[in-house]
């Protein structure tokens, strides 16, 4: 008999959804991300005011899915899919499925005014917190060691 395969990309709430979801499903799940980690967005602004670190936001995949039989979680970026032949390509595999659920979260919306990306700093990764972590310490240092205009 045929074990259906599903392959999600992406490891973001959607996708992890989708995986815990089949958990006792009879089907073959193949999760793939480019990040091994699965990352709590809300919480971003905590680690830009260093009130967390980013391991407390950021958990293995392979870690939170380790009791799910059913999984194999792959770290690689999809360079393409071809839904004739049914198969996602990485740059070191192509993988045939049944079933593709495509969870790859959302970029940040501009409006329109894609020139305020050049100024404006997003928070949508690790990187991006503490990018806004380290430029509000600076401003903060910086402060403390202006003299006071009075």
């Amino acid at each position: 008999m045929h074990t259906p395969h599903v392959v999600v990309v992406g490891g973001g709430f959607g996708g992890l959804a989708t995986v815990r979801a089949l958990a006792g499903a009879p089907v073959r799940l193949t999760l793939i991300d480019k990040r091994n980690h699965h990352l709590f967005q809300p919480l971003l602004y905590q680690v830009a005011s260093a009130a967390l670190a980013p391991s407390d936001i950021a958990a293995p995949l392979r870690g939170v899915l380790a009791r799910q039989a059913n999984v194999e979680v792959l770290l690689a970026e999809v360079t393409g899919i071809d839904l004739g032949a049914r198969a996602v390509h990485t740059p070191d595999r192509t993988l045939a499925y049944d079933h593709l659920v495509l969870a790859t979260g959302a970029r940040t919306a501009w409006f329109g005014h894609d020139d305020w990306e050049a100024h404006a700093t997003g928070l949508k990764t690790v990187g991006d917190a503490l990018q806004v972590r380290h430029r509000m310490l600076g401003a903060l240092e910086r402060a403390e060691w202006t003299p006071d205009p009075v």
